[in-house]
């Protein structure tokens, strides 16, 4: 078994009103490590306009929030005392509180600021550090007195866009006796490519894209960032932590680093018109596997007058993701914004 980037072309010939011959290209691209298939689909000339929330902010903000300043400490639930004593953990700026819905058997809920509405240019490195050490840490004490919640992750809906219920930005730590599927099917496939390899997935296919150059983006510490292969939608970026295996391996500087990098994907996002995104921090359950913890982060949007979700049935029943844009398009967008990172580094 070897990383393989399987590809293959369908054409549709058709012609238009005035006779004359159309064909248009379905690129069908499979996962290297699930084999999962994804579509790149003709692209229209997409025009993304992102949203302007300034208006919605002045509505929901402040006492119309449960999680502003001004109720936080009254609307929002409180943790049991084996996980912190003062009911709720805190991180500089960043709160974690229990989830008043929760979506596992552990699920608390990472503030990152007082600040109501955030935009992408917004977030500062201080921010996003602290919202995720917060959310390392609420994951450390459960595993401290829940040994059969192995299955951890992080989670990131911002904007409505991307089923963000509410607007203040916030993420979600979960931490389950049952893992999601995509938990269970990547860890049975890289458990599969190391006993026949003798080699682990995500370190060989961060040295593979970076060998090829064609969708790695760049490196911010002992982070990795790629474009995925056969992406679930219309970018579709993957962050390796190299030297990472398990959330106690994380380091503060571990996520100051993530957290520059993530801030050059914004950018990335902004600059072709993404204002909505869906993240997930993956962390391995698997103690013999050793797999590095990775991250991945896919835009959300609406299309066209209508507004119409860039969901259809295609995702939702036939689980296969549709993208317009073609990574190796997306990825040199991104590697600028890496060398940015780079040049102020230098300059300092």
């Amino acid at each position: 078994m070897t990383i393989e980037f399987r590809k293959q072309e369908e054409w549709f010939s058709f012609s238009d009103n005035h006779g004359n011959d159309i064909e248009r290209k379905t690129e069908i691209r499979f996962d290297p490590l699930t084999g999962e298939s994804a579509r790149l689909i003709f692209d229209p000339g997409l025009k993304i306009q992102p949203p302007d929330y300034i208006e919605a902010s002045e509505k929901t903000g402040g006492k119309n929030c449960p999680f502003c300043s001004e109720n936080l400490q009254k609307l929002t639930p409180l943790f049991k005392s084996e996980i912190t004593k003062q009911g709720r953990i805190s991180q500089g700026s960043a709160v974690v509180f229990p989830n008043l819905f929760p979506y596992s058997k552990h699920n608390g809920v990472v503030i990152f600021s007082d600040q109501h509405y955030v935009r992408l240019e917004e977030f500062t490195i201080e921010m996003i550090k602290d919202a995720f050490l917060a959310a390392q840490t609420y994951i450390q004490r459960v595993a401290a007195i829940d040994s059969k919640a192995k299955h951890a992750s992080i989670n990131w809906n911002y904007l409505p866009l991307s089923g963000g219920s509410i607007l203040h930005p916030h993420i979600q730590v979960m931490v389950s006796d049952s893992p999601s599927n995509y938990q269970r099917l990547v860890a049975e496939k890289a458990h599969a490519f190391q006993n026949d390899t003798g080699k682990e997935y995500f370190t060989q296919l961060s040295e593979t894209e970076k060998t090829l150059e064609e969708r790695w983006i760049g490196e911010v510490g002992d982070i990795a960032w790629i474009h995925s292969f056969a992406p679930k939608s219309h970018n579709d970026f993957l962050a390796v932590f190299s030297k990472s295996n398990s959330i106690d391996d994380v380091n503060e500087q571990d996520w100051i680093d993530f957290s520059k990098g993530l801030r050059a994907i914004f950018s990335t996002l902004d600059e072709q018109g993404f204002a909505s995104f869906n993240l997930m921090v993956h962390i391995s359950s698997n103690s013999e596997l050793k797999q590095p913890i990775h991250v991945r982060l896919i835009p959300r949007l609406t299309l066209g007058f209508l507004n119409t979700s860039d969901y259809n049935f295609f995702q939702a029943l036939h689980q296969e993701p549709l993208s317009f844009k073609l990574p190796e398009e997306i990825t040199p967008i991104a590697r600028k914004h890496f060398v940015k990172i780079n040049e102020k580094s230098e300059r300092r």
